[in-house]
């Protein structure tokens, strides 16, 4: 017969049972996202050369809803086929596009993308052609320059191609805009039409974020399909002093209303648009600007008042775009056109990313335009 429990061992056995079943649990989660159920891999950032982009050679399964896509990041940090951008030129037609997520492409295969379309498209150039991809989720429009300055006309292609998003244009000059705002180059529009660069804080990953990658668990409950997605932001959150100012940056700065926002992100692109004219130029590069269309609206067939006001900002990169000389492409007409003929979705949410189908419409468009630029 066992003697009695004593008190002492009661507390004991209350005090060691529930961590060792939390470890067990745990342990039984970790298999189950990794076999059962597998979490999306998240390819770890770096900050090189200024620049924040992904840690090079990792490998793995993004997914996110409905899009389940390996990726490859590269030599220098970039989601591609390409497993390393040379910076000697061969014969080839080498084309640098640079943009936020819609060129990073997580969410369709590397051969899936943009960038894998637009060689396919051009394939029958006597030489062919090469695409080298600079993109990241989350980018705004100022850090496209950023990436063009430091790493794509690096490559030395022929030609940049700037991808934009609408929500790139107010995140360039605005505060506090993601978990990783700080990171990123962003503008600060003073008075008279002057304009300064912030540059972008180094980034080191939290021990919070290391941990993360390394769970396959925490990944799937901070990811798009878990319970949790909010906990990515908090992991991914800025040192106390970037909270700090940025709070007081959003704090002090006066309530404005719609024209005047509109005349900041008309200033912002301007400024963004000629630095990368320059730069291009002063490579030897030319340059071409495409933005997204109106993608949720084309599908929804909403009426025109609902359309001129979501391509608002599209017909004010236009503008600013042919007063810089710059030639530009709005996908609204391809994406709208094709549309109106397949009726296919070319996300797999109207609001989310491109899927394969959107970025083989955006190719096609794309490589008519540098035809009938005489750029081929």
């Amino acid at each position: 017969m066992s003697p009695p429990m004593t008190l002492t061992g009661k507390r004991l056995a209350t005090a060691t049972l529930p961590p060792a079943v939390l470890a067990l649990l745990l342990a039984l989660a970790e298999v189950f996202f990794r076999v059962v159920l597998p979490a999306p891999d998240v390819p770890a950032l770096a900050f090189v050369d200024g620049v924040l982009r992904r840690q090079s050679g990792q490998t793995g399964v993004y997914r996110d809803r409905d899009a389940s896509a390996p990726f490859s990041i590269n030599a220098q940090g970039w989601n591609s086929a390409h497993p390393d951008y040379p910076t000697g030129r061969g014969s080839a037609l080498r084309i640098a596009l640079v943009g936020g997520s819609l060129v990073e492409a997580l969410e369709v295969p590397p051969q899936a993308s943009l960038a894998g379309d637009l060689e396919r498209e051009l394939a029958a150039l006597p030489d062919g052609a090469e695409v080298f991809r600079y993109g990241l989720d989350g980018a705004p429009l100022s850090q496209h320059l950023l990436m063009a300055r430091k790493a794509a006309l690096a490559a030395h292609p022929q030609l940049l191609i700037a991808l934009l998003s609408p929500e790139d244009i107010p995140a360039s000059h605005r505060p506090n805009t993601g978990p990783l705002s700080a990171h990123f180059l962003k503008l600060r529009l003073g008075a008279e039409d002057t304009v300064e660069e912030l540059p972008p804080t180094p980034y080191a990953p939290a021990f919070a974020e290391r941990i993360r990658q390394g769970s396959a668990f925490l990944r799937y409950l901070t990811g798009p399909e878990g319970l949790r997605p909010a906990l990515a932001e908090r992991l991914l959150r800025k040192p106390r002093a970037d909270r700090r100012y940025e709070a007081a940056a959003s704090a002090t700065a006066p309530a404005m209303g719609p024209e005047e926002q509109q005349a900041l992100d008309r200033r912002a692109v301007r400024y963004v648009l000629g630095q990368l004219q320059a730069q291009a130029a002063a490579a030897g590069a030319r340059l071409l600007v495409v933005m997204d269309g109106a993608r949720a609206e084309i599908e929804a067939r909403a009426g025109v008042a609902e359309l001129a006001q979501a391509l608002e900002l599209n017909r004010m990169a236009a503008a600013e775009a042919e007063l810089l000389g710059i030639p530009f492409l709005d996908l609204q007409d391809a994406f709208a056109e094709d549309f109106r003929q397949h009726g296919k979705p070319f996300g797999f949410h109207p609001d989310s990313c491109w899927n394969a189908y959107g970025h083989a419409v955006a190719a096609g468009a794309v490589a008519d335009r540098l035809a009938r630029l005489g750029w081929l």
